[in-house]
């Protein structure tokens, strides 16, 4: 089976947001919009998606960000902003952009098993080049690239 065209922009997309984020160690403004504009077409010519999910899906993101905030600001003593120190802005909006893709479940399960992947990818590449930060929109970004095709492409359910 081949994939439709809004998965292949989609997946375009993705691998753009790949090379900047590894290389450039920032994502223009400009793909996660693409990302999140393909989303919700994919979104709304889905049957399985509602729109009630995208809130859900940004309300978890929010409460893993004060989460953040709270973890460090018990931790340094002092209140702590973990935009660009824990996590890069560009981050977080991947992660808006990507939440009309999933049910609320699996957008958990792809939330923890994409983390879970760009720890691993990270430990791996830092075997042949030290990096100071994970570029991890860009890993997150591989990690969906790869469920899509493996989903749409060779027909393996997985569970996000």
């Amino acid at each position: 089976m081949i994939l439709d065209l809004e998965y292949i922009l989609l997946i375009t997309t993705l691998l753009f947001v790949l090379y900047f984020d590894v290389r450039k160690r920032k994502i223009h403004v400009i793909l996660p919009i693409l990302i999140f504009c393909f989303a919700i077409f994919i979104n709304y010519t889905s049957n399985d998606l509602q729109l009630i999910n995208i809130l859900f899906n940004v309300g978890f993101l929010i409460i893993n960000i004060l989460g953040l905030t709270l973890y460090f600001s018990l931790k340094t003593k002092a209140l702590f902003n973990p935009i660009d120190r824990a996590i890069g802005l560009g981050d977080i909006v991947f992660f808006v952009a990507i939440t009309p893709l999933f049910e609320f479940k699996t957008f958990v399960l792809f939330f923890i098993a994409g983390l879970l992947f760009s720890l691993f990818l990270h430990l791996i590449l830092l075997l042949f080049k030290r990096m100071k930060t994970i570029p991890l929109a860009g890993y997150l970004s591989l990690f969906l690239a790869i469920s899509i095709v493996v989903q749409n492409v060779f027909n393996i359910k997985t569970p996000f």
